[in-house]
Order: C-alpha cells, then structure tokens, then sequence
C-alpha cells in the first residue's frame, strides 16, 4: 500500500495523506473477483440467457472501477480495456440469442445455440489472453481455469 500526499498546510505545518493500493494489489483483487465468475470459468452444462447478462454487466462494472483505482501501465489499461470491450461485444451478441430461458449444450459438449456459442467463445477467449497477460506482467497466479472448448 502506498501513500499518496493530498495536501500541504503553511505556515504552520501539516500534511494531508490517504492510502492508495498498488497496481499489482489491485489486479490481485480483480483476479479474486474474476475467479469468482461463473459466466468465465464453469463449464456447466447450461446457462441462463438473463443469469449471463448480469454476470457481464457486474464483470463491466468491475473493471472500469478497477481502473481507477491506479494510475496504470499503457499496457495493462490495454488488457482492463480489451476486456471492458469483450463485455460490450458479449452484451450485442447475446441480443441475437432467442432463448430466454436456459441454454443448452447438444450432443457434441457444444452450445446448442449457435450465437450463444460463438459469444462465449469470444468472450472467454479475450478474457484467458489478457488475464494471462496480467499475470505475467504481475506475478499473479489466476487460479481458476477459463475452458478453452466453449
């Protein structure tokens, strides 16, 4: 944790601080919150339309608070961004999708709908590259598995 300096007081003397977190602290914290996202890293046998949209919007919020939680790198802004963005595309795309109810795998381990599929994949694939990204840059084990298949 570092501390940040807000203000000066003369003649007499003072100084005015507050606490800020590290880069690294903060993409720690990200990832804690990451890992607990279903819509990233289960690989279930169903999901629901509504339940997927909620997961990204709260995903969305996340990350651009995140960002302004430090004063990042250019490139670690890039990965926060990149998946900001993958969020909006998953969000578009799930427009698409008809089901409103629980969306099924077919005999194959695909997504039965293949809008929804395709969505997923994407989305879960910007989000393995730049967590992966991340993690190197920061040292940071993810300790969760985001599928590769769907």
């Amino acid at each position: 944790m570092g501390i940040r300096i807000t203000g000066i007081d003369v003649p007499f003397g003072g100084i005015s601080w507050e606490y800020t977190e590290t880069e690294k602290q903060a993409i720690q914290k990200l990832f804690f919150f990451l890992e607990s996202k279903r819509l990233l890293t289960n690989p279930i046998e169903m999901e629901i339309k509504q339940w997927c949209i909620e997961s990204a919007l709260e995903i969305k919020r996340r990350l651009v608070d995140t960002l302004s939680e430090c004063d990042f790198s250019k490139d670690t802004i890039g990965c926060i961004r990149s998946m900001i963005g993958a969020c909006n595309d998953f969000l578009d795309r799930l427009d698409t999708v008809k089901e409103t109810g629980i969306i099924f795998k077919n005999e194959k381990g695909d997504w039965a709908n293949s809008a929804f599929s395709s969505a997923m994949k994407q989305f879960r694939n910007v989000f393995r590259e730049n967590i992966n990204l991340l993690s190197s840059v920061y040292g940071i084990i993810f300790t969760k598995t985001i599928p590769t298949e769907y």
